[in-house]
């Protein structure tokens, strides 16, 4: 893959976030790593078949942690010790689900998940538990499906929820007569993973196509469980469902590294009222930053307005440089994300040398190849998109030191440009 995007966030003020940083790699599994179950015999039988309860936390892990490593001889061609393994992102984001106390009862009926009751219990009554266990369950059993897992689709079963069962798939037929096209798209994910000809943007291609595809089929269906969480939680995760849509455009590469790196940039427990970044005291400027960032591009994707321009650079393990600029004269990300989407996307990564201007350049709108013209709807930028406080955001965060130093040359330049749009264009 010739462009490895690092981050998709960022839109009506200019975010840095720098991600770097030496890791030993033991100590970036996810909790209960050893603990969970690493082989089907690690579970109880009955009938003949394996019992599998994803409403316990190693349980459910364990599916991942079989999965993980079922599929490691496929990336050895990429890289040793299953780093590459672009699977990874789905336990390490389980991990940070379960750390950051989001897989709890958050009605507060029950005592499931909270430490001082069954610290170990995922909460059916979770959003974050529900809309992970279809990315789970529909991975894992459609491995098992597709034959990669070394076991019968009849030999495999998940336990049901305490309530709600119907809403939840158990085994690969039910899984499939409720998501086929989800089911056909993992099982699509690994054919490809299984030939050698496939290329590692072929495979991350195929993986956030299903991985889209089984939150986009229950997202809906669970909507109503945000209802449970402070407002700021529930606006957390509808723009963090916004944001993955982004990095699946992106390609993302959901290795062991570059996930472990940006999990550290997530809110590092669940948002309660009052709770409004960038000003979080306890919280990181990286995080305040990325929170704040979120919540902008998903009141932009919806509103619509303007392009993004991304300087970044890669050094080893870690992002060197990540830089938001705004032309305010354009498009909106969904142009992008249409130009990165499959009928663009030969042109889309020409065009990133420009569109995400790689070198900082400030390049402008008459530099795009004719391929991507096709994409320009100019539309105006809603002026409610602006505030004082962003203003203040620019003023403290782009210009102070958590910015790392990226935007401290840009400030001056791009705060007059954010007023000229607050009074109109």
């Amino acid at each position: 893959m010739a462009f490895l995007h690092p981050w998709a966030c960022v839109l009506v003020s200019c975010i840095s976030v720098s991600l770097v940083g030496e890791f030993n790699l033991s100590d970036l599994y996810p909790p209960l790593w050893n603990e969970s179950p690493g082989q089907f015999s690690d579970y109880r039988v009955e009938n003949g078949k394996h019992i599998i309860d994803p409403w316990v936390y190693p349980e459910r892990m364990g599916m991942y942690k079989i999965l993980v490593n079922k599929t490691a001889s496929y990336f050895e061609k990429f890289a040793p010790d299953n780093e590459q393994n672009i699977l990874w992102g789905l336990p390490l984001q389980h991990g940070w689900q379960y750390t950051t106390g989001r897989l709890v009862d958050p009605s507060g009926r029950t005592d499931c998940g909270y430490e001082t009751g069954d610290h170990l219990c995922i909460s059916v009554d979770s959003w974050w538990a529900d809309m992970n266990y279809f990315l789970s369950a529909l991975p894992f059993l459609g491995a098992v499906d597709s034959g990669i897992m070394g076991i019968s689709s009849d030999q495999v079963t998940l336990s049901p929820p305490p309530k709600d069962q119907t809403k939840f798939c158990l085994d690969v037929s039910s899984c499939q007569s409720s998501f086929p096209q989800t089911m056909s798209k993992w099982n699509t994910f690994y054919k490809h993973l299984q030939l050698t000809s496939s290329s590692f943007d072929d495979l991350l291609k195929y993986l956030w196509d299903a991985h889209t595809s089984s939150l986009k089929d229950v997202y809906k269906v669970f909507e109503d469980r945000l209802e449970y969480y402070s407002e700021p939680e529930a606006d957390f995760g509808r723009d963090w469902c916004v944001a993955l849509d982004y990095l699946a455009t992106s390609r993302f590469p959901t290795t062991f590294i570059r996930v472990s790196e940006f999990q550290k940039a997530l809110p590092p427990r669940v948002l309660v009222s009052g709770d409004k970044a960038p000003f979080i005291s306890n919280f990181t400027a990286l995080q305040n930053t990325v929170l704040l960032g979120l919540n902008l591009l998903h009141k932009v994707d919806s509103a619509t307005g303007f392009l993004l321009h991304v300087s970044y650079a890669f050094t080893g393990s870690g992002i060197s440089n990540v830089a938001v600029n705004l032309k305010e004269t354009v498009q909106g990300l969904r142009i992008w994300k249409r130009g990165m989407g499959e009928q663009g996307r030969s042109t889309g990564l020409k065009a990133k040398e420009v569109s995400l201007n790689l070198k900082g350049n400030g390049e402008t709108l008459s530099n795009f190849p004719t391929q991507l013209q096709q994409f320009q709807k100019p539309q105006k930028v809603s002026r409610r998109l602006f505030s004082d406080e962003m203003e203040q955001v620019l003023e403290e965060r782009l210009r102070g030191p958590e910015s790392g130093g990226i935007f401290q040359r840009k400030a001056d330049k791009m705060k007059p440009k954010i007023q000229k749009q607050r009074t109109g264009i």
